[in-house]
């Protein structure tokens, strides 16, 4: 038989446990909402947005009506389209991949379906729409606004582009490397049309081209040399005031600016 101040010990410990527990299980089933602004308005989500990998994720609908997309869905091959002016923007569950216009973009996180309804990563949609997204660490909030500055939409769009798989593989082709690294880009020159609805672009694009090299042991990619492109490209801007990439990634006249090798 137990004596009383055992008994009391063991209580007491009990009841500790119970303290450190109970947090731990609230906190991990706590799906805290996070607050949403598009242009300073704070949006209502019948879905809560829940994070995965760092990524805020909206119900897909959803987000892109706010954004005044048109949203078809096909069942079979479970792809969302939405539709907006000159823009389309195009997502799979479970797929790693997106497709913006004809240009190809690698997901962070790929879309899913939670209790019943279709979630996509919050940032790459916004960014693809043209939009600014800044996270708030102390509030825990996604802010999203969209610039008017024609300049700011334009550089943040080649920003964009120059780190599309479309354009990374387009790269790969052009130098014949087995990889590629990208290094920095640098926007040379805007040149606006007299009436502000489509500009002309020169950017330089560096890279590390790796390339396999065969040796007795084996094979092994290596760095192979540095090389700096620079492109020009067109865009311009639809009835919606989205600025629009009209030249694809493979078919920017590009001229090489330097190169250097890493080994002879």
């Amino acid at each position: 038989m137990l004596k009383v101040k055992n008994v009391q010990w063991i209580s007491i410990g009990l009841c500790l446990c119970m303290l450190l527990i109970s947090p731990l299980s609230a906190s991990a089933q706590d799906n805290p909402q996070i607050p949403i602004y598009i242009s300073q308005e704070k949006q209502q989500w019948e879905q809560q947005p829940f994070i995965i990998q760092g990524n805020t994720m909206v119900p897909m609908r959803v987000l892109f009506e706010k954004l005044d997309f048109t949203v078809s869905w096909d069942k079979d091959k479970q792809m969302a389209t939405a539709s907006k002016g000159g823009l389309t923007i195009m997502l799979t569950i479970n797929k790693a991949t997106a497709v913006v216009n004809k240009t190809t973009y690698f997901l962070e996180v790929s879309p899913v379906i939670r209790d019943g309804s279709t979630f996509m990563p919050l940032r790459f949609v916004s960014e693809a729409a043209g939009a600014d997204v800044a996270w708030d660490e102390t509030e825990r909030s996604v802010q999203i606004s969209f610039d008017n500055v024609p300049q700011k939409r334009i550089r943040k769009l080649i920003d964009s582009v120059t780190q599309s798989s479309s354009f990374v593989q387009s790269v790969v082709t052009l130098t014949g490397g087995d990889g590629i690294k990208k290094n920095d880009m640098v926007i040379k020159d805007i040149v606006m049309n007299g009436d502000n609805t489509s500009a002309k672009i020169k950017f330089e694009a560096g890279f590390t081209v790796s390339k396999a090299i065969k040796s007795t042991s084996g094979i092994t990619i290596s760095p192979a040399e540095s090389v700096v492109y620079e492109f020009t490209c067109d865009v311009y801007k639809d009835a919606y005031d989205q600025w629009i990439l009209q030249t694809p990634p493979d078919a920017m006249p590009y001229e090489l600016k330097e190169k250097k090798p890493f080994m002879q």
